[in-house]
């Protein structure tokens, strides 16, 4: 009988060391932080088809080339001011010469005097500030012209990828919502294209990059997408300075914050030293902005830009 209970009281301990033990791995699992449920979820997915990067890195290139353009002429711009300052002083001397020679020469100065300055009037009345800023930017388009033809072949790559690509999206989990609306801008810049419009040219292009980080949330990343999301919205700041839309750059800095958040959370394996880097990037280049400093922002939102293309 004593060895009954003994062996009986044995058991119980062994069945009650098992619960035990069973029960905090079931907490365990259960008690699973999120990090670690959305690291098995990224091991499950695929790795982004060719094709997708290829799509992007045909839209990024096309904005490249298109902002190489925009350089060239800016700099352009930049070398002809001293020959229009030149000129523009040449006129005031002449102007000089004019008035005196109109208070030498009595009433018939003053009426030829009136007719030049009647002359010189039309113009301005004319809107001729705009017409000279309208033929310095046809200047421009003609020294430094975008290349139609590679920007046709673009699209057409563009959009035959696309079609080869839409049934795998909807496959993998992309949204309806996400799908048309890529369409549609993608066709908004086909179009732009083919009719060689250049106005807004760069930001539809830019406008068409927005959609990659969700394309590619759907697959297996090392580097998370949101760092996509925000080189799509430094290049809308610095496009949106350059038109003096300062209001819209001040909602872009909050969404590449915003971002940078997500990213960091997102890294597998993160560089501290590297998000460091990027970190001081970003509240240098969020200075700029609210200074409102064009060629700052530029020149910041690139080294940036440089910055992200570092992370792996």
């Amino acid at each position: 009988m004593i060895r009954f209970t003994k062996n009986k009281a044995l058991i119980v301990i062994l069945l009650t060391i098992l619960m035990l033990t069973s029960g905090v791995g079931c907490n365990r699992i259960l008690k699973r932080p999120k990090e670690q449920e959305s690291k098995q979820s990224q091991e499950q997915k695929k790795s982004p088809p060719k094709i997708l990067v290829s799509l992007e890195n045909t839209t990024e290139t096309m904005i490249k080339s298109i902002q190489e353009v925009m350089e060239k002429r800016a700099e352009a711009a930049k070398q002809e001011k001293p020959e229009n300052q030149e000129k523009s002083s040449q006129e005031k001397a002449n102007l000089g010469d004019k008035k005196e020679g109109d208070k030498s020469g009595g009433k018939e100065g003053d009426k030829s005097g009136d007719k030049e300055k009647q002359e010189e009037k039309k113009p301005e009345e004319g809107g001729g500030k705009d017409q000279q800023k309208q033929e310095s930017k046809d200047k421009q388009a003609k020294t430094e012209p975008l290349d139609w033809k590679r920007m046709q072949k673009s699209v057409e790559k563009l959009q035959k990828s696309w079609s080869d690509y839409v049934n795998m999206a909807l496959k993998d989990g992309a949204s309806n919502e996400l799908i048309k609306g890529y369409e549609n801008q993608l066709d908004i810049l086909t179009t732009k294209v083919m009719e060689e419009q250049e106005e807004s040219l760069l930001n539809t292009a830019n406008d068409l990059y927005k959609y990659y980080p969700k394309f590619f949330d759907l697959y297996k990343h090392k580097a998370p997408p949101n760092i996509k999301d925000m080189k799509y919205h430094i290049r809308k700041i610095i496009i949106d300075g350059e038109q003096s839309q300062w209001a819209e750059t001040l909602k872009s800095m909050d969404a590449i914050k915003q971002a940078w958040d997500i990213a960091k959370s997102r890294m597998d394996k993160p560089d501290r030293d590297l998000n460091r880097r990027v970190e001081t990037a970003i509240d240098s280049f969020s200075r700029s902005v609210k200074q409102q400093n064009t060629h700052l922002v530029k020149l910041k939102g690139n080294i940036l830009m440089d910055m992200l293309e570092e992370i792996k």
